[in-house]
C-alpha cells in the first residue's frame, strides 16, 4: 500500500461481501438478485464473468493491511458453484467469515476440508427454497451443518411469502408445512426472514431513475473483482472503484454517512436500503429508507388468470382488501385485452367487496356478472341479499327478474331470507 491509505472502509457501519459468482443453481422468481422481480418469471443472473480463480481471491484478501469488523460474507449466486470454493473457505487468514448459501453443497465434503484445514466459520445464512429441494432434504443439511462444529453460529431460515400470494402455489405452501413439521420435530432452530421485493411503495422494477444523494455501509466484490459499494452497480458493471487484485490503484470509498450524488435512484438493489446499511437524501434535504411494502405492485406484470388465483388466495388467506384489487386488476386486463371482464371475476370481486364491507360496490359488482351470465344459486343469493342489506331490494328485483323466472326469484328470495333473516 506505500503511503496511500487504505482505501476500503473498515467501520462498524460496513459489511464486505464477495460474490464468488453470480451463478445460481436456484431460480427463484422472488429473488431480489436481479433487476425486475416478476411474479412467475424465474431468476436471470446478472451474466457471466471472467471469475477469479481460488488462489487470486486468497491471495488478494489476505494480502489487505486491514480487516472489516464485522464477518467477510461469501455469497453469490450460490456461492459452493466456484470451482475454487473449498480452497478459498480453508485458506482465508484473519477475518471472521459467513457463508450464505442455500445448502445444496456437498455438506460432508465441506466439513471435511474445513477440519482438516482447522478452520471454521463464524457464521453462515441458509434459506430455505420451497420449490428446489425437498424440505426433509434441507433439514437433514441443516442439522448435518448446525452439529458439525465448523460453523460457530449457523442460521436457517425461510423467506417470509405469506403477503405475496404472488410467489406462493400450493406446492410451495405444501413444503413450508412439512418443513416447519421436519424441523421442529429434529429441534431445528430457524427464522422467518421479510420479504425485500419493494420499496417506496412500488417495486423495484428498473423502469426509471433519478438523482439522489446516497450513502452506502456495504463493500462489495464482484465475482472478478471489482470493487463497488452498491450492488446494482456491481450487477449493472459500472462505478467501480479498482479491483481486489490491485488494490493500490483503487479509489477510496466513501465513508458511512458522507452522502454523494448518484443518477441511478430507482435502479437500487433492495438489500442496500432495506438492511440498515444505506440511505438516501432528497433534493430537500430529507433523509429517509424504505417507509412503504405494497404487495400489489407485483400485479402490473401478472397474467389475467395468475391474477385471479392471487386474488382467491387473498381471500383464502382472510385479506379481502387486498383480494378485491387482485380482483380490479384482472378485469381491467380483461377489459382491455377482450372488451368485458369474465362474469366470474365480477363475481368474485363482488364476494371480496362484500368481505371489506364495501356492500353498494359489491352489489354492482354482483349484477354486473349476473347481467354477463353467471346465474348460479350463491351469485343470485348473494345479489338479493346485497339488495336488501343496502336498501336496494326492490331495484334488484327489477334487474333479476331480466334473467330468471318470477317463481325462480321467490326461491330465492326465501332461500335468502332462512338463512341471513
Amino acid at each position: 500500500m506505500s503511503s496511500k491509505a487504505f482505501p476500503l472502509p473498515t467501520a462498524k457501519a460496513h459489511q464486505w461481501v464477495v460474490y464468488l459468482t453470480a451463478r445460481c443453481n436456484f431460480s427463484c422468481d422472488y429473488c431480489i438478485q436481479k433487476g425486475m422481480i416478476i411474479p412467475g418469471e424465474k431468476r436471470r443472473p446478472w451474466g457471466r464473468y471472467d471469475e477469479l480463480s481460488g488462489e487470486a481471491w486468497v491471495s488478494s484478501l489476505n494480502a489487505l493491511p486491514e480487516r472489516p469488523e464485522h464477518t467477510l460474507i461469501l455469497t453469490g449466486g450460490e456461492p459452493s458453484l466456484h470451482r475454487d470454493f473449498l480452497y478459498i473457505a480453508t485458506h482465508l487468514e484473519g477475518y471472521k467469515l459467513d457463508l450464505t448459501s442455500n445448502l445444496s453443497f456437498d455438506i460432508d465434503a465441506f466439513v471435511d476440508a474445513m477440519k482438516s484445514a482447522g478452520k471454521t466459520f463464524f457464521s453462515s445464512f441458509h434459506t430455505y427454497h420451497p420449490k428446489f429441494m425437498a424440505p426433509e432434504e434441507f433439514v437433514r443439511r441443516a442439522r448435518k451443518l448446525r452439529d458439525s462444529g465448523v460453523i460457530e453460529q449457523p442460521v436457517f431460515s425461510l423467506l417470509d411469502l405469506d403477503a405475496f400470494p404472488h410467489f406462493r402455489d400450493e406446492e410451495h405452501d405444501a413444503n413450508i408445512r412439512s418443513f416447519y413439521e421436519a424441523a421442529r420435530g429434529l429441534g431445528l432452530d430457524f427464522q422467518r426472514n421479510e420479504f425485500r421485493g419493494n420499496h417506496m411503495g412500488d417495486a423495484f422494477t428498473h423502469e426509471h431513475k433519478q438523482q439522489m444523494g446516497c450513502t452506502s455501509g456495504w463493500v462489495n466484490f464482484a465475482p472478478n473483482g471489482d470493487i463497488h459499494n452498491c450492488q446494482f452497480h456491481l450487477e449493472a458493471r459500472k462505478h467501480s472503484f479498482g479491483n481486489i487484485t490491485d488494490i493500490g490503484r483503487v479509489k477510496p470509498i466513501p465513508s458511512f454517512g458522507e452522502f454523494f450524488a448518484c443518477s441511478d435512484f430507482g435502479f437500487c438493489d433492495p438489500c442496500h436500503e432495506n438492511s440498515g446499511r444505506g440511505a438516501f437524501m432528497d433534493g430537500e434535504g430529507k433523509v429517509f429508507r424504505r417507509n412503504a411494502d405494497d404487495s400489489r405492485v407485483y400485479l402490473r406484470w401478472m397474467k389475467v388468470e395468475d391474477s385471479l388465483k392471487v386474488g382467491r388466495r387473498f381471500l383464502d388467506e382472510g385479506r379481502p382488501e387486498e383480494a378485491s384489487q387482485a380482483f380490479l386488476v384482472a378485469i381491467g386486463k380483461q377489459q382491455e385485452e377482450e372488451g368485458e371482464a369474465s362474469p366470474e371475476a365480477w363475481a368474485e370481486l363482488g364476494l371480496s367487496l362484500w368481505a371489506t364491507g364495501e356492500e353498494k360496490k359489491a352489489l354492482a359488482a354482483t349484477l354486473q356478472a349476473i347481467k354477463l351470465g353467471k346465474h348460479d344459486p350463491d351469485c343470485l343469493c348473494a345479489a338479493v341479499e346485497l339488495g336488501r342489506r343496502t336498501g336496494h331490494q326492490e331495484e334488484v328485483q327489477v334487474d333479476l327478474l331480466q334473467f330468471l323466472p318470477p317463481e325462480r326469484l321467490q326461491e330465492i328470495e326465501k332461500a335468502v331470507e332462512a338463512v341471513f333473516v
